[in-house]
């Protein structure tokens, strides 16, 4: 798999409706980017994402300034779309499911994997779940419309969530983005 800095003079982007790059190979952007992309930051690597078809599918990671993994985040279509955890010197500070760049469920983490604090974004109605005043754009969706991958990790458990490991090709995060 080709790994490739976002300078690289070989590649050529074209921004999506996000503002996030999609990334070529050719000038007249058509044949799209397959691999990794990393980033630096004064020297350093700041990011380094996976692409397929010159968005963002699969997993990012994300290092401070001392080069320590502070994210890791699922995605899908150049945006955050799955499983997301942070870290602090090493240790889990939180999770959450993410659909299309919205929190859809969060869970803080204590040092020793305990979970603190656990807000979720998304109510299930059919389920008894009980609206709160406030923003409801993704709670508006039902159930079912949530895309498969989303309504699988929303059934685990917040011990699975805090437990859960990322698999590489993962393909839920792949094109067609069907399932």
């Amino acid at each position: 798999m080709m790994r490739l800095e976002d300078i690289d003079h070989s590649l050529y982007v074209q921004d999506d409706v996000n503002g996030e790059h999609i990334y070529y190979l050719d000038p007249e952007l058509t044949k799209p980017y397959t691999g990794v992309i990393y980033n630096k930051w004064r020297g350093k690597i700041e990011s380094e994402a996976e692409f397929i078809d010159g968005l963002k599918n699969g997993l990012e990671h994300v290092y401070n300034e001392e080069e320590e993994l502070i994210l890791i985040s699922e995605c899908r279509g150049n945006i955050e779309f799955g499983i997301s955890k942070e870290f602090e010197k090493g240790y889990l500070t939180s999770v959450s499911i993410n659909y299309n760049g919205r929190l859809v469920k969060y869970l803080e983490i204590g040092h020793n994997y305990e979970i603190i604090n656990v807000q979720k974004f998304y109510y299930d109605v059919t389920k008894g779940d009980k609206i709160p005043e406030g923003d409801k754009i993704i709670t508006k969706m039902s159930y079912e419309r949530l895309p498969k991958y989303i309504r699988i990790l929303l059934e685990l458990s917040d011990k699975e969530l805090v437990e859960y490991e990322f698999k590489k090709g993962n393909p839920y995060l792949r094109p067609p983005y069907n399932i």
